[in-house]
């Protein structure tokens, strides 16, 4: 089930690293996994670069997914290396659908693993441990009430996920929007205006040396503003608002596609289901069917 919001899924994990700075991946229901390896530690790269210590990285994540998984409740534990990690259960309508691996750090005020026994005891011969020792050392360390809390914040974030899929909405990318458009109007910007104009007459064709004129700015002055402050092009920001405000229109009404392109000030009503596919992945009808009763 998982697999159809991985756009999703890949803007939550950013997030949590953002915030945790730990190590993230998303698995599915059995245990493979969904996105790519977010913020892996050097130490644990290493590990699982090598065949032999790589197996024992393996079987101790099989092990923990398949207690968290009966459990079906967070687990927090410690891996063949010392190391603490935890898994966070995702469950849509009291069945398991996923979860979160999140870890690779160490816990304050605790004794330090002695690594060379570590290594000597899995592989069962001397090992060469410096680079090891070196990147053991930049770990991020957290207090335990601390790791319960970002345990409990993740478990939040699960109950996100299972209502974002029963309701057929996520939020996550309208939050972003709107602290992307509050931090362009209403920090003075060079081109707050611009960007106001663009949110008051979505269903005009807009062109770019009008908002330019409207800035005071040369076109490539503005242009340069403009990707600056809004992380996109002028002709990128227009387009994905014009989708938001396609998207709105195929969630609550009946409006025909050609109507909505109407609407939203894009004539060729085929030229808009391909814009509307290239952002959002699924094609405008596809994506009103996620709403209808």
């Amino acid at each position: 089930m998982l697999h159809k919001y991985k756009k999703e899924l890949l803007k939550i994990q950013e997030e949590i690293v953002d915030m945790t700075k730990m190590a993230v991946v998303i698995v599915d229901d059995e245990g493979n996994y969904l996105t790519e390896k977010s913020n892996y530690s050097e130490f644990c790269k290493i590990f699982r670069k090598n065949k032999e210590l790589s197996s024992f990285c393996e079987k101790c994540d099989v092990k923990a997914l398949s207690k968290a998984f009966l459990s079906l409740k967070p687990y927090i534990y410690r891996c063949h290396a010392g190391l603490v990690d935890m898994i966070i259960p995702i469950i849509y309508q009291s069945e398991l659908i996923g979860a979160f691996l999140v870890g690779q750090i160490l816990l304050e005020d605790e004794e330090t693993f002695e690594l060379e026994d570590i290594l000597v005891e899995n592989v069962g011969k001397e090992f060469n441990i410096k680079k090891i020792v070196e990147n053991y050392g930049f770990l991020k360390k957290v207090k335990y009430n601390e790791l319960q809390s970002i345990a409990s914040i993740l478990h939040y974030t699960s109950v996100y996920i299972s209502d974002c899929i029963k309701s057929k909405k996520w939020y996550n990318h309208i939050i972003e929007n709107n602290i992307k458009e509050e931090r362009v109007e209403y920090s003075h910007s060079q081109i707050s205006s611009a960007v106001t104009y663009i949110n008051e007459n979505i269903r005009e064709n807009i062109h770019l040396e009008d908002v330019a004129a409207l800035c005071n700015l040369s076109i490539s002055q503005f242009s340069r503003v403009f990707k600056r402050e809004t992380g996109k092009t002028f002709k990128e920001y227009v387009l994905i608002k014009k989708i938001e405000k396609a998207k709105h229109f195929l969630e609550i009404t009946s409006k025909s596609l050609s109507e909505i392109s109407n609407e939203i000030g894009i004539e060729d009503s085929s030229y808009f289901t391909k814009v509307f596919k290239k952002y959002e992945r699924i094609c405008p009808k596809e994506y009103r069917d996620l709403f209808q009763k």
